[in-house]
C-alpha cells in the first residue's frame, strides 16, 4: 500500500532554518533572479551573452538546491573484502574460515561500510500548465535530485503530450548540463502521464540496482493518452509528488502511488517542491 497525504516535520533546527531560508528565498530573490535571467536570455541573440546567462541561471538554481540538502543520509551496507585490499577494515575471522582454512593470512577477510546504491528515475510534468514561474521553480527540484543521487544512478524524464529523456540512467552527465537542458525545455502541450511513466520505467531497467524505482511530479490529472494506473504498477516502487492547484486531481496521484507501492507527497505551493523532492528521495533511498 502507498503512504498518502504526507507532510514532513523538520528533523533538525539547522535543517528547519535552511528550509525556511529556501522557502522565503524561492518566493523572492531566487525566483526574481531566475525570471530576470530568463527574460534577458529570451531577448538576446549574442552567443557569448547567451552562454554567460546560461551559466548564471544554472548557478542560481544550484545555489538554492544546495540549501535544501543539509546532510544527505544514504543507506549503507557492509561488504567483505580482502585484508590486503583494505587494511583499515574490521577483521572477520569466522567469515575467513568459512571461505578457506588454507593460507589463512593470504585469504584474511575484513569488512567495511559503503553507501548502498540507490537508483531512481524522476518524471516531471512539462505541459502548458507548468509554464512560466512553475518551470523555473521545478528546475530547483531537478537540481536537488541531481545533487542527491549519483549521476550513473539517476534518470530524468519530462513529459507533456510526449515524453523525453533528459538524463539517461547509467550514463554519467554533468549536473550543470542537465539543469540547463531542463531549463531550455518548453512547457507546452497536454499531460500524457502514461507516456511519462512508460518512458521512466524503461529508464529504470537500465539501472544498476535490483529495484525499479520512480518518482513522478504531477498534478495527477491526465489530459491525454492512456490510463496511467497500469503503468504505475510496473514499478517496484513509484512515489508521487502531487502539485495542488486549479484542476489538480489528488485522487489520481494517490491512486498511482498506491498502485506503485510508494509515497504520495502533497505540495500546496510550488515553492515547497524542492523540499518535497529531497524528503521523498530520502524516504525512497531507505527502501533499497
Amino acid at each position: 500500500m502507498g503512504i498518502t497525504s504526507v507532510f514532513f516535520p523538520p528533523e533538525l533546527s539547522e535543517q528547519q532554518n535552511l528550509t525556511s531560508e529556501l522557502n522565503q528565498g524561492t518566493r523572492t530573490d531566487a525566483l526574481s533572479a531566475l525570471k530576470s535571467l530568463y527574460i534577458q536570455r529570451a531577448g538576446t541573440q549574442d552567443e557569448k551573452t547567451l552562454e554567460e546567462l546560461d551559466h548564471q541561471m544554472v548557478s542560481e538554481v544550484l545555489r538554492h538546491a544546495r540549501s535544501v540538502i543539509a546532510h544527505p543520509s544514504k543507506k549503507q551496507k557492509q561488504e567483505l573484502i580482502r585484508f590486503e585490499d583494505y587494511a583499515l577494515g574490521e577483521i572477520e575471522i569466522e567469515e575467513t574460515l568459512e571461505e578457506s582454512v588454507v593460507d589463512f593470512e593470504e585469504n584474511l577477510l575484513v569488512s567495511r561500510t559503503i553507501e548502498k546504491p540507490f537508483s531512481v528515475v524522476a518524471m516531471l510534468d512539462t505541459s502548458s500548465s507548468m509554464a512560466g514561474e512553475k518551470h523555473l521553480l521545478a528546475s530547483i527540484a531537478v537540481a536537488v535530485l541531481l545533487l542527491k543521487v549519483r549521476s550513473e544512478h539517476q534518470g530524468l524524464v519530462v513529459f507533456s503530450s510526449k515524453a523525453k529523456t533528459i538524463k539517461t540512467m547509467g550514463v554519467a552527465k554533468s549536473i550543470e548540463s542537465t539543469v540547463l537542458e531542463f531549463l531550455k525545455t518548453k512547457s507546452r502541450g497536454f499531460t500524457n502521464i502514461a507516456e511519462g511513466l512508460q518512458e521512466g520505467y524503461l529508464q529504470t531497467l537500465r539501472g544498476r540496482t535490483p529495484k525499479t524505482m520512480g518518482l513522478l511530479v504531477s498534478d495527477g490529472r491526465a489530459t491525454e493518452g492512456k490510463e496511467p494506473i497500469p503503468f504505475a504498477r510496473k514499478f517496484d516502487s513509484l512515489s508521487v509528488i502531487h502539485l495542488h492547484g486549479p484542476g489538480s486531481y489528488l485522487e489520481g496521484s494517490k491512486a498511482m502511488s498506491e498502485a506503485g507501492r510508494g509515497l504520495c507527497v502533497e505540495v500546496e505551493e510550488l515553492f515547497e517542491l524542492p523540499r518535497a523532492m529531497y524528503e521523498a528521495l530520502r524516504w525512497m533511498s531507505r527502501l533499497c
